[in-house]
């Protein structure tokens, strides 16, 4: 099957997704969330894909690799920062298969890991980083809030450094992210691929009904409650994406990533 925005390639039984926009720094279109939900049903079932890894095109802009830079801010202003709320809705469909999938995923964060782009990498199993990664909420010094991100950081790094990062919207780099809790492990950047090949191998010796049963269990266990929290997202999310300071936060962002003017409304 050809994809468009992603890449697919297999590897000793990994299925490697690898987001393929460089030149927008991995963000993540419409179509990327498709295309990786497309991924995902298409090797629910296929036993010649017993790991997934998610990472991006390692390409470099202007010097830096991205894993994902978030949402494709470029896309998303075409439609009106009002529609905001609308673009949103195509990432639960995807959130929801990564959450119920019966195999193991890990994010492979070979560059800057932002705001969605972080968030992605929270649906993932395990996490590994090379150590010129940097990742953080951006999003929330643009007037918006990290939806998913409060669902999922409190029980990988504790409610407090969750706190820090959302209230704050600061950047870290991989070092502080695995001192936090936030990644299993930071390698140098040209070790990444083996790392996280290494680990999917380990975990190719568990077996696949056992992979099923145990992510299942913490699903009962741990996310059981957070299909219904998602739904409760959608009404605060619409309010914060028809604000004023919602638009007033990326348009200061695409002109010239100015200080933005709160409102407050």
């Amino acid at each position: 099957m050809g994809y468009k925005d992603i890449k697919f390639e297999i590897e000793n039984e990994v299925g490697w997704i690898i987001i393929n926009r460089p030149e927008r720094r991995n963000a993540l279109s419409r179509n990327v969330w498709a295309e990786i939900g497309q991924v995902l049903n298409e090797t629910w079932d296929d036993i010649g894909v017993r790991v997934l890894v998610l990472t991006g095109n390692d390409e470099k802009v202007k010097g830096k690799s991205a894993f994902s830079a978030g949402l494709d801010i470029k896309e998303m202003s075409t439609t009106g920062f009002t529609n905001l709320g609308d673009f949103l809705g195509i990432l639960l469909d995807p959130c929801e298969l990564m959450m119920r999938y019966p195999k193991p995923l890990i994010a492979a964060i070979n560059g800057y890991a932002y705001a969605g782009g972080l968030e992605l990498t929270l649906w993932c199993d395990c996490a590994i980083a090379a150590d010129d990664a940097v990742m953080g909420f951006w999003e929330n010094r643009r007037g918006l809030a990290s939806g998913v991100a409060f669902l999922l950081l409190p029980e990988l790094i504790g409610m407090r450094h969750t706190k820090e990062l959302l209230l704050t919207g600061k950047i870290i780099d991989s070092q502080e992210a695995f001192r936090m809790g936030l990644v299993n492990k930071v390698v140098p950047h040209d070790e990444l691929h083996d790392a996280v090949m290494e680990m999917a191998i380990n975990m190719k010796k568990v077996a696949p009904l056992s992979h099923k049963w145990t992510k299942l269990w913490f699903q009962k266990g741990y996310h059981y409650t957070r299909s219904r929290a998602i739904g409760t997202l959608w009404e605060p999310f619409q309010e914060l994406f028809h604000s004023e300071d919602v638009i007033e936060g990326f348009t200061a962002f695409m002109e010239g990533n100015r200080e933005p003017k709160w409102k407050g409304k």
